[in-house]
């Protein structure tokens, strides 16, 4: 609806469009700040999302709507809105093949960073990487372009996120974390409190990014995980993203379970592209800086982290993320190794944020029902995968952040914008009445003519 209902120009930066030079124009300076409570304006953190594929027939409506609302999720837990402590910037990456979309992105607030895939098939050394990253999901190469990310130079801190993504409460600390010495008050009090998916791990003394690991992903018999996706909390840096461009180009990647250097990263979700190639690089050249978050509490998906079967009934119990690096097998008669929480019924008050993959994205309007795989093997496990009652309580959270921002919205017009029909009577309890039927997402109407965000935010 955006794209019909604005004709704005992007504003590329177009000095930086060229592989490893810095974004350069966040224009901080331009955003109208709120004051911490010293009185000093909040320390600003760019927030990134990628636009990648943009083919599929109605897949316009539904990414700009979730672009709207995961910003509006932001919003309401930054200093703007009296919860948290930090202001934020939006960024979108999006893919040369997608920059039509790109004048929409920006009448929502984001600042559009048009890139191509960083490194081309011809530029990769390794045979096997060459012929195999295309069939990774979802994007093969082309996800490399999250990495830009790294690029956004002018922000102390950079989150990328997928844009079926909801901000519920405030990621101060984390910011915090990162941000202040580890034994100053405030960066103790943030190191403190981390919900961690390794505690026993120590921290490093200078933290530069957060990840969840795609533990769903993982088999208990095996020790390296990638992360998944959708979230990621990184200082930007030049040095980092030019070490993920030679590891892409020289492309040391062994088949079946080997995956980067051999490591054991092969055979899971999106080992050979963006999953497999940040667990990697972390894990291989950076492992004192970063640190594992708790995956049901941030980055949650609500899919099941215990092995269930049906084969190797002799896991049954094991949390997935076991062996850690370095120990040859789990102890099967240990009890700590079935001790971990079940992220599909993680009470939803607990969750920082949400991600919307087993659950189904809310603009599909869909139950995340079990479904009937074409590998058949694979009917057990999916029919555990996630939980229903729980989709529905976070399906509902996200609606109600759409409910708020077209209230919001037609505040700010004094009444001239349009409310979306609200009397969908598909699974109304969780979807609030913007669904008709399955499948059947009722998209939201286009603000006024020449309206400005900055009207409804105040940057």
């Amino acid at each position: 609806w955006y794209i019909a209902g604005f004709l704005s120009l992007v504003r590329y930066d177009r000095q930086s469009r060229s592989n490893g030079t810095s974004v350069g124009t966040a224009e901080s300076s331009s955003i109208e700040l709120a004051t911490t409570h010293d009185g000093n304006p909040p320390v600003v953190i760019a927030y990134a999302v990628s636009l990648i594929k943009c083919s599929k027939a109605g897949m316009t409506t539904g990414f700009l709507d979730a672009a709207a609302i995961l910003r509006h999720s932001i919003h309401k837990q930054s200093v703007h809105s009296n919860r948290g402590k930090y202001s934020y910037k939006m960024y979108a990456i999006v893919h040369e093949q997608c920059k039509q979309h790109a004048p929409a992105l920006e009448t929502l607030g984001y600042t559009a960073l048009v890139r191509d895939t960083p490194v081309k098939l011809e530029e990769m050394k390794g045979e096997y990487f060459r012929t195999h990253v295309e069939n990774e999901n979802c994007c093969g190469s082309a996800e490399f372009i999250k990495l830009y990310a790294y690029l956004i130079l002018d922000h102390p801190i950079v989150v990328h996120l997928d844009m079926d993504y909801a901000i519920l409460q405030p990621m101060d600390q984390l910011y915090d974390a990162m941000l202040f010495d580890k034994d100053s008050a405030r960066g103790k009090a943030a190191r403190e409190g981390l919900e961690r998916e390794f505690p026993e791990d120590p921290l490093p003394d200078k933290i530069d990014a957060f990840i969840t690991r795609d533990v769903t992903s993982s088999n208990p018999w095996s020790s390296r995980m990638v992360m998944q996706g959708g979230f990621i909390v990184n200082r930007p840096s030049q040095t980092d993203f030019d070490k993920y461009i030679d590891i892409i180009k020289e492309g040391n990647v062994t088949g079946g379970k080997g995956g980067w250097e051999n490591m054991g990263y092969g055979g899971q979700q999106g080992a050979l592209a963006y999953q497999g190639i940040v667990a990697y690089f972390y894990d291989r050249f950076r492992p004192d800086v970063f640190v594992d978050l708790n995956v049901c509490r941030w980055n949650q998906v609500v899919a099941d982290v215990i092995w269930r079967g049906p084969d190797k009934k002799e896991y049954d119990g094991v949390c997935r993320k076991y062996p850690r690096p370095g120990q040859p097998a789990v102890d099967l008669s240990d009890a700590k190794y079935k001790q971990c929480e079940d992220c599909r019924v993680t009470p939803p008050e607990l969750v920082k944020t949400m991600h919307y993959t087993a659950c189904k994205k809310p603009w599909e309007c869909l139950v995340p029902t079990p479904r009937v795989p074409r590998n058949k093997a694979q009917v057990y496990r999916l029919s555990h995968l996630t939980n229903i009652t729980t989709c529905a309580s976070m399906h509902k959270k996200w609606f109600e952040l759409r409910r708020d921002f077209e209230d919001q919205l037609f505040k700010v017009t004094n009444g001239n914008a349009q409310y979306s029909n609200r009397d969908g009577e598909y699974e109304k309890k969780s979807f609030l009445g913007y669904c008709q039927g399955r499948g059947a997402y009722i998209a939201m109407e286009p603000p006024p003519d020449n309206f400005d965000m900055t009207t409804m935010y105040g940057l």
